[in-house]
Formats: structure tokens, sequence, C-alpha cells
């Protein structure tokens, strides 16, 4: 079969009835240029060029304009179902803007190494990464690449204050979680973090969501107990860490009544040791989980109350503060979503 001829950016302008330029700014979506389209010749060049199935030769855009159109996405491999769903904001903005995604998986901090020294990584348009913060760091390497122009947005964890960084709001997460089990009646929640939750900068999730049930305590008077997991199982079986760490707190007198976890790994690991132990979920114990970073497990675990994780509006903001379409000062770096009611919550059963 004979390949057919790509439709290039002079033809579409011609049939649209506009300059080469037009079509160029109304296909980049770009603002900040001399060429100035009215809505009806930009929705015009859209039609048009979805007509003709017009795909635009980056390689020549990127000669031309001295840009990339490519962004650079590095992350750990510890979890691959947060980066899935932030790949797919990512990916939305992308489309949009004519530009593509090159990603950079790591496994440790030697692999993040590589990757920020690759062929590649000294010419994209902007990286975005959830950066390895323990032990040691490459914040010299993102730190070149800001110096040489290139914009660099943090996710999740914070390596350089001088870079955006998304987070969730755990504070505010950790708070609601606890008022919300006070309202029902509890009054001895257990709180399932990890080990590194005194330590903001290593363990942000964990001491956001230790302050806020602290600032939860003072309001409601109810007793907060403290479940340290170590930040091992943040590389061996957060689920099986979770399990053991329960099978402690059943032996406890009086035992709490809820649980909240950091995470639904946790979560997870705790519902598999109540039911092995015969205990009900919610009956015996509530359980709200402060995320949801793993695919359900709807098979064989009940529906979670969860404050769930908006994966895809962290890929979205940091592809648009990369391509310029949203300043430093006007993201949303603490990004919250209310909690979802799920099957895991209610009054505490009569002693």
């Amino acid at each position: 079969m004979e390949k057919k001829k790509r439709v290039t950016i002079k033809e579409l302008a011609r049939e649209a009835g506009v300059s080469v330029g037009a079509a160029s700014t109304v296909l980049s979506g770009c603002t900040s240029t001399n060429v100035h389209v009215s809505e009806e010749t930009r929705q015009r060049v859209l039609r048009v060029a979805e007509a003709l199935h017009y795909v635009p030769n980056v390689t020549a855009r990127a000669m031309q304009s001295r840009r990339s159109y490519l962004l650079g996405f590095f992350y750990s491999m510890r979890n691959h179902y947060l980066q899935a769903g932030i790949l797919r904001g990512l990916r939305e903005v992308c489309r949009n803007q004519g530009c593509d995604i090159i990603i950079y998986p790591a496994e440790d901090v030697e692999e993040e190494r590589l990757n920020l020294t690759s062929a590649h990584a000294g010419t994209l348009d902007g990286v975005v990464t959830i950066p390895f913060i323990d032990g040691d760091v490459n914040l010299e390497l993102y730190r070149r690449l800001h110096a040489a122009g290139t914009p660099v947005i943090q996710l999740l964890s914070q390596l350089d204050s001088r870079f955006p960084c998304l987070m969730r709001d755990y504070r505010r997460i950790g708070r609601e979680a606890v008022l919300r089990l006070a309202a029902l009646g509890h009054r001895r929640i257990g709180l399932m973090l990890f080990a590194n939750y005194l330590d903001r900068r290593v363990g942000p999730n964990s001491w956001g969501l230790h302050q806020g049930a602290l600032d939860a305590r003072q309001e409601c008077g109810a007793e907060v107990i403290l479940y340290p997991l170590s930040t091992s199982h943040l590389r061996v079986d957060m689920i099986r860490g979770a399990d053991a760490i329960t099978a402690r707190l059943l032996g406890e007198d009086p035992r709490p009544t809820a649980l909240v976890t950091v995470s639904s790994n946790l979560a997870y690991g705790a519902f598999a040791c109540l039911t092995r132990a015969g205990l009900s979920v919610p009956g015996d114990i509530s359980l709200i989980a402060c995320g949801d970073d793993t695919e359900p497990f709807w098979q064989l675990a009940p529906n979670l109350t969860i404050f769930p994780i908006p994966l895809e509006e962290f890929g979205r903001q940091s592809a648009e503060f990369c391509l310029g379409r949203r300043k430093a000062e006007e993201l949303n770096t603490r990004i919250y979503l209310p909690m979802r009611e799920g099957d895991t919550i209610c009054p505490p059963a009569k002693a």
C-alpha cells in the first residue's frame, strides 16, 4: 500500500484561507506572538486541520522555533499507579499544545542521575519530576537544567524550594478524617503513617497528616494513637507492613475503634489483618484511607472511604507550567479533593 502524503502547513493554510503564520499560531496555541487571529479564524483553521488529518512536523517546528516540543517526566518506579494518572493529565495538555512526552522511570537515585544526563535531557522544554529525596540526591543536576532555562516542577515531594512544587494538602486531609470519625462518636482513633512523619522534607505526606490529626485532636478531644511504619516498606511491601502493624494494634486494650491510614496500600494491609482476625470493617473498626495510590481491590476488599489523589490535575498543572500556559504564582500548590465516602466507616460499636 502506497504511503499517504503528509499534509503540509502551507496546504492547510491555503485551504483555510489564512497565512502560514496564522495557521502556525493557531496550531501551536501560542499567545506570545505578533500574529493575531480572531476566534472565528482559529475555529476555521482547527476545522480544516481536522478535516485534512493534519499532523504537525515536530522536527521542522523544533528547528524553526529552537524548541524541542518535548516534556520530560522523571519519576520513581515505586508506584506505577500514581505515574499513570499523572501521565493522563500531562498528555491531555501536551496533545492540545502539539507537544509530546518522554518518560524517564528510575529504580533509584543512580538511575535518576543517568536519566538527567541522557542525550535528550538538556533539550527538553520542561521537566516534571517526582524526585528522589532520600539518601544522595541529584539536586545539582536539576539546578543545572533550571539554570539553563529549562522549567522544572516537582510533584508530591519537594527537593528544592526554588522550583514550584505541587503537593496534596495532607494537613487538611488529616484534620478532616479525624473530625469525621469523631463526629460519628469515635474517641480513640489510630493513625497509620510512615516513621519519617517528624521530617517535613523527607516525609511530607506523613508529616502533614500527623499535623492535621493533632489539629483535629485539639478541636474535638479525641485520642489519636500513632502507628508508624518503617520507611523500608516504601521499597518492599507496604501492604504486608501495614498487616503486621495492625496485628500489634489488635493486642491493645482498649484498641482503637477507627483507623486512618496515609495511603490505600496501608488501608488494604490493615483490612487483610482485621478480616483474618474475624473483625468486621466497619462494624468493629472504621477505616479511612488518605490516598487512592493503588488499583482498588474491589474484588477482595470493601469500597474504601477515601480521600482521592487528584493525579490528572497534577499532570495538567505541570504541563501548563512547563509550556508557559500558567505562571508559578498561578499554580495550586496544595491540591485537595474532598473525602469520598465508601463502606468502611460507621459509629463505633456499643461497649
